[in-house]
């Protein structure tokens, strides 16, 4: 069992992994405090080291796409969905600086902030 594929397990047992281009690939749901529910998806090399993270749904969309009508430099999440997780983001996997415990926690904070953003109009800044 590849690094990634234990780290993956262990943040969630009971979501979707695969083995997709070399890549793994976790398909989780997520609520925000609220219990609004987010779909997210992690890639990540089988070490672990390098992963990025996408929202699949987002439930301020209402059947449009992740964004939920949101600028990307405002809502930190791109129409496809990509998400922002800091400074660096990019979208190529290989380039990533964002190991993969780290992306699953900022998608999963980015989840609660997105909420926040739609409801203030503002997006918490983490500190």
């Amino acid at each position: 069992m590849s690094q990634a594929l234990t780290i993956m397990r262990q943040f969630n047992p009971h979501a979707i992994t695969a083995e997709e281009d070399g890549y793994l690939v976790m398909i989780e749901d997520v609520s925000d405090p609220d219990g609004r529910l987010y779909r997210l998806e992690y890639r990540a090399t089988q070490d672990g080291r390098k992963a990025i993270a996408f929202c699949l749904h987002n439930p301020w969309s209402i059947g449009g796409p992740p964004n939920g009508g949101e600028e990307y430099t405002v809502g930190h999440v791109a129409a496809d969905g990509f998400l922002c997780l800091g400074t660096a983001s990019v979208k190529k996997l290989d380039d990533s600086p964002y190991y993969l415990e780290f992306t699953i926690r900022r998608a999963r904070y980015w989840c609660t902030g997105f909420s926040v953003l739609k409801e203030t109009g503002e997006f918490p800044n983490p500190g």
